[in-house]
């Protein structure tokens, strides 16, 4: 008897990926605590062993032989079919389990085959993997992995890709904008098809809800890299207007439209802090009104990145007066990048009022202001300087805080500073908002100084070797504003020497180069800049022949500086 009880009981079932590496398995349903681990595919094969399997739900598949132009038909254009499969290793499967919760299938009906799609190199699609395939034109669902390859990291409102079935039912206009901004990373797919098909189906969808604030506010920021300015203003007001009425900023609102759902309530959470993000980020590039400067808001902040991952809420999320007070606790929490995000977008909110501030006794608040900014850079995260990972990849929200925190400190310090003086801080420039030109002060070469360190720090963001078009497009604004404040040092000749800020010109160039292929805005101002750094480096003026040199040498400086006559009709005092 007593041999038994030292035996323990054996797992009924282990998981196929375990039972692959001959590992040992828990048995945890749905997922196994290895699987959750290392975030893998978990599934259970159903035991023969006298025992009946969960029925899976039936999916009508057709097939179809011929397949429609996209010239004739007026659909967008397909993706091409490469010669080899597409590998994207932060796209994780959905658990078979998932597949069999009611509550995900309200927005599975009856779907077409994807074999025989053009965009079918992938094995199995996002929407596909997680049921949300409901009209036959979702053979294009393939953009959304791409949505989820390049644009996801910048702006992670939306849950990971393996829990995106908790946002169910699938709205149309969310879907459509999601394949919209997917279409322009992938070859040979007409974005301007797609930007239609986007605005069909949010003027279709006349139910207010948080996903489609969710399309609203995704639609406004790829309009803005577009540079469909007026258009992308629009609809976040929209976006902004609807998601106030649904009561957003309110923590309890929110946990009534989650239905006490975490997954649900965390996208919420991040759905409105992006909000507030966009509405800082338009008045500073755009010279937007901010539309929440008064809003009462006791909503959370995001929590830990590795909770939304996993969908399990492992530590309450942090309130705005917590985080504020984090650099005097002595816990040593991790918070999740999007609160350091919040706060850099606090300060450049400060920072913009500042700068279109025209009193003289403001200098205490400047000075408040740049104490808060370098208290910020000293309590980033340690394991990430500069939004590097030690593995080498780029924290993508982390990264854009850094760059707003760099344009706050710009907004300070530049209408203060002896830069103003140059005709290049008046150059009319999308995104390039420089604030009001302040009176000169003793301390103008001060904050010089500090508005050129921080136009460096962009252009340092800008030389992390990572894939450009993941970073956020509102880079774009970034790099130009440390376009203009190299611009304006070059001009007036501030420093010992030219050719550092002309060579962060070049890369600053050479950046929006590779971006302008993707974003219509980067071609804008890429084009501004280069004509202004033309202009200002000198660049085509060409030097004096030597004929020329012959025919005219001009006066003998010499001869002028030897005698009196250069003092031309200067009078002299006779008593001197």
């Amino acid at each position: 008897m007593q041999k038994s009880n030292q035996i323990s009981s054996p797992i009924p079932l282990a998981c196929r990926a375990c039972r692959k590496k001959h590992l040992k398995c828990d048995g945890i349903h749905p997922v196994c605590g290895r699987c959750r681990k290392t975030r893998s595919f978990c599934e259970y094969t159903p035991s023969r062993r006298g025992y009946r399997s969960t029925p899976r739900p039936t999916i009508t598949v057709k097939t179809s032989s011929t397949s429609t132009s996209p010239g004739s038909s007026g659909q967008p254009d397909q993706l091409p079919t490469p010669s080899n499969s597409f590998n994207f290793n932060n796209v994780v499967q959905t658990p078979e389990w998932a597949s069999q919760d009611p509550s995900i299938l309200q927005d599975s009906t009856s779907t077409e085959s994807l074999e025989d799609s053009p965009l079918a190199f992938f094995d199995q699609g996002i929407l596909q993997r997680n049921n949300l395939l409901s009209t036959p034109e979702d053979a294009d669902a393939r953009l959304v992995d791409f949505y989820y390859a390049f644009f996801h990291d910048s702006h992670p409102l939306l849950p990971p890709p393996h829990l995106l079935h908790f946002i169910s039912p699938f709205p149309s206009c969310l879907k459509t904008v999601m394949k919209f901004i997917g279409a322009h990373f992938a070859f040979g797919v007409s974005t301007d098809a797609y930007k239609a098909l986007a605005a069909k189906a949010i003027e279709n969808d006349t139910e207010p809800s948080y996903q489609k604030v969710q399309a609203l506010l995704l639609y406004a920021t790829v309009l803005h890299a577009r540079n469909d300015r007026e258009e992308a203003i629009d609809s976040f007001i929209t976006a902004s207007t609807l998601a106030v009425e649904l009561g957003m900023h309110r923590k309890s609102c929110v946990e009534t439209l989650a239905g006490r759902n975490f997954v649900r309530e965390e996208t919420l959470r991040r759905t409105w802090w992006e909000l507030y993000m966009t509405d800082v980020m338009f008045g500073a590039f755009d010279h937007c009104p901010m539309k929440f400067g008064n809003l009462a808001m006791d909503v959370q902040l995001p929590s830990e990145d590795i909770s939304y991952s996993t969908g399990v809420c492992l530590v309450e999320p942090p309130t705005t007066v917590e985080f504020y007070n984090r650099v005097f606790s002595e816990s040593h929490h991790k918070y999740s990048s999007f609160c350091y995000a919040v706060e850099a977008t606090l300060l450049l909110k400060r920072g913009i009022i500042l700068g279109a501030t025209l009193e003289d006794n403001v200098r205490d608040q400047v000075e408040s202001l740049e104490a808060n900014i370098g208290s910020w850079f000293r309590h980033t995260p340690e394991d990430r300087p500069n939004a590097l990972c030690i593995d080498g990849t780029v924290d993508q929200v982390l990264f854009r805080a850094y760059m707003l925190v760099h344009c706050a400190s710009i907004y300070v310090h530049l209408p203060r500073s002896c830069l103003m003086a140059s005709p290049t801080a008046n150059a009319t420039i999308a995104c390039a908002r420089r604030g009001t030109y302040l009176m000169p002060t003793s301390h103008t070469l001060t904050h010089a100084s500090k508005a050129l360190e921080a136009a460096n720090g962009i252009v340092t963001l800008g030389s992390i070797r990572s894939p450009l078009l993941k970073h956020t497009p509102f880079f774009i604004c970034g790099l130009v504003l440390g376009a203009v404040v190299q611009l304006c040092a070059c001009s007036v000749n501030v420093g010992t020497s030219i050719e550092p800020r002309r060579d962060r010109l070049a890369l600053i160039v050479g950046e929006l180069k590779a971006l302008d292929r993707t974003w219509a805005l980067a071609h804008q101002v890429m084009w501004h800049i280069k004509m202004l750094a033309r202009e200002v480096l000198e660049i085509g003026v060409l030097p004096i022949s030597q004929t020329d040199a012959v025919q005219d040498p001009g006066p003998d400086v010499n001869a002028l500086v030897s005698s009196d006559m250069w003092l031309g009709d200067i009078r002299m005092d006779p008593n001197m």
